[in-house]
């Protein structure tokens, strides 16, 4: 097979672009950390419905309505803690140039003070909208976002093709 050609972009990753890649992401975590989340939220649940059924005497008790409002505030921070956490990770990234380099072993990215490479076997899956590439490292966790604005078509078909050949199907 000849070498294939260098794929390369450069780019300022906007906040829209981010915040979507990683609620892709996070909607395509593994199954284990779905179910843990969806464990969790189960949990927080009954404890709050046995808060609000516990009534001997037929009166809703005072460690009630503790019980509810702190499952509620679980809830409520947590979301802030998600809005924080998007914050703080596209901060670093905001208004710095970007770039990427794919080749037939895997890619290399960074920024001006940082570079990292990543080989195809390291990577988990790539998600793939009308926008975006979004490669998903094996963690599930860690992500990277290349918007398509920033490829011409030529690289986006074979950036397309590249992903299609060295990253795995996922079952």
């Amino acid at each position: 097979m000849p070498p294939q050609r260098l794929i390369s972009t450069h780019f300022v990753l906007q906040r829209d672009e981010f915040v979507k890649a990683k609620r892709l992401a996070v909607r395509n975590l593994p199954t284990k950390i779905k179910w843990a989340g969806w464990a969790q939220c189960g949990l927080l649940f009954a404890l709050m419905l046995t808060g609000v059924a516990f009534r001997p005497g037929g009166e809703l008790q005072p460690v009630s309505l503790i019980v509810v409002v702190l499952v509620w505030l679980v809830f409520f921070t947590g979301q802030i803690a998600q809005r924080a956490g998007v914050n703080l990770q596209f901060a670093r990234m905001q208004g710095t140039e970007i770039w990427y380099e794919f080749d037939e072993r895997g890619f290399r990215c960074g920024m001006p003070n940082a570079e990292s490479r990543l080989d195809w076997p390291g990577i988990a899956s790539v998600i793939e909208t009308d926008m975006l590439f979004v490669v998903v490292v094996e963690s599930g966790v860690l992500f990277y976002t290349i918007p398509k604005r920033a490829l011409s078509a030529d690289d986006i078909s074979s950036l397309q093709q590249l992903l299609a050949e060295r990253v795995p199907a996922r079952a």
